[in-house]
């Protein structure tokens, strides 16, 4: 079940999400730089959680995904776009779909909410991801940066037609 996230969720998603990155970015980011529970605990005890979705299995968060307006810098010419964070997904459970539903479901908000276009960062050497998102109809839009040192591209997607 894929639901609104709550504030009641802030340590589950916490946990998830620093098992997901010590999964997927073990070879990309260095283990200093990696998050801890409490700091993504903070992060989702102070933020506004309008547009983050967990999917629920058995009463478990099993992933999560984040949507809303891209900053200013992303939107450039291009007007009002969407931006996607995650999804994250447990990694006991990759492969099982959860990933692609909450994709679906991000996309489907992002629509709803009036966005034409969207914009999500992945890390350059995040190949699993970056294929991911390329079969689901996302592409690099000429946009690069860095986290922390680590090279990331900015890929991009239409919404509507």
């Amino acid at each position: 079940m894929i639901r609104p996230a709550a504030r009641e969720d802030a340590r589950a998603i916490a946990e998830l999400e620093v098992r997901a990155w010590r999964w997927a970015f073990v070879d990309i980011v260095e283990d200093p730089l990696m998050p801890t529970v409490e700091e993504r605990e903070a992060c989702w005890t102070g933020e506004p959680l309008d547009g983050a979705f967990v999917a629920e299995l058995d009463g478990r968060v099993m992933g999560v995904v984040q949507v809303g307006p891209a900053p200013p810098q992303d939107a450039g010419a291009h007007g009002a776009v969407g931006r996607l964070r995650g999804p994250y997904v447990e990694p006991a459970a990759q492969g099982a779909g959860l990933g692609a539903a909450l994709h679906a479901h991000a996309l489907a908000a992002l629509e709803a909410a009036g966005y034409a276009t969207a914009i999500l960062w992945v890390f350059t050497a995040n190949g699993h991801a970056r294929g991911f998102y390329e079969r689901r109809g996302w592409a690099a839009d000429g946009e690069a940066g860095a986290w922390e040192g680590v090279a990331e591209v900015r890929l991009r997607r239409t919404l509507t037609a």
